[in-house]
C-alpha cells in the first residue's frame, strides 16, 4: 500500500472512530437538529468542523503548546466549562413543547445562520479535550508512520471530512425521525440535552477550580 492510500485509509478509520464519541457537539447537534431543521444542524456542524481544522492546524504548527500552558489551560478551560454552562440553562428555560418543523407557522423566524456556526465554532473550539485529542493523533502519525507534510495533511484531510460528513448524517437522520415524535417527547429530548450539557459544564469547572 502506498503512503498516499494508507493515509487516506487510516485517515477514514480515525474518522468513523471520532464520530461515535458522544461529548458535547454531539448533543447540540441533536438538540439544534430538531428543534430547528437540517439547515441550522447542518450549519453547526460547519461550525464544529472549522474548530476541528482550526486545532489540527494549532496542534500542527505548535501554537498548540500555547493552549497547553496550565495558565492559558485554565482559561481556556473556565471559559469552555461557563459557555456550555450557559447553552445548558439557555435550553432548559424553554418552556414552549417543540413541534416538528413542518408544522410549524411560517412567521416563526428562521435562526440566524452565520451565530449558529459560530456557536458550535466556539462550543467546540473550547473543549480543552478536543485540541488534545488533535495533538495526540498528531504526534502518533508523526512518530508512528512514515509520512511526509503532504501524506500528514492528506491523513487529517480525509479524518476531518468523515467527521463533518458523519455530523451532517447524524443532523438528517434526527430531523427525518422528528416527525414521527410528538411534541411532549421532544420537549423531554430538550430537557435531557440541556441537562447533559449543564452537567458536563458544572463537571469541566469543578475540575478546573477543585
Amino acid at each position: 500500500m502506498t503512503p498516499v492510500l494508507e493515509a487516506i485509509y487510516k485517515g477514514i478509520g480515525l474518522g468513523l472512530a471520532l464520530c461515535i464519541g458522544v461529548g458535547p457537539s454531539f448533543f447540540a447537534l441533536i438538540q439544534t437538529s430538531l428543534h430547528n431543521g437540517v439547515r441550522s444542524g447542518v450549519a453547526l456542524a460547519f461550525g464544529i468542523f472549522l474548530s476541528d481544522v482550526t486545532c489540527v492546524l494549532l496542534a500542527y504548527l505548535g501554537v498548540s503548546q500555547f493552549m497547553l500552558n496550565p495558565a492559558n489551560k485554565m482559561i481556556v478551560g473556565l471559559v469552555g466549562g461557563t459557555i456550555l454552562i450557559l447553552f445548558g440553562i439557555y435550553i432548559l428555560m424553554q418552556k414552549k413543547p417543540m413541534t416538528p418543523l413542518q408544522e410549524r407557522e411560517v412567521s416563526i423566524k428562521t435562526p440566524n445562520i452565520a451565530l449558529t456556526i459560530v456557536k458550535g465554532y466556539l462550543l467546540n473550539i473550547l473543549n480543552p479535550v478536543v485540541i488534545l485529542l488533535w495533538i495526540t493523533w498528531l504526534g502518533v502519525i508523526s512518530s508512528t508512520h512514515n509520512f511526509t507534510r503532504i501524506h500528514i495533511i492528506i491523513f487529517f484531510s480525509t479524518t476531518l471530512s468523515v467527521v463533518v460528513l458523519t455530523d451532517i448524517l447524524k443532523v438528517m437522520m434526527a430531523n427525518k425521525i422528528k416527525k414521527y415524535i410528538n411534541p411532549h417527547f421532544l420537549l423531554i429530548v430538550n430537557r435531557l440535552i440541556g441537562s447533559i450539557l449543564l452537567i458536563i459544564g458544572i463537571w469541566k469547572l469543578a475540575a478546573l477550580l477543585l
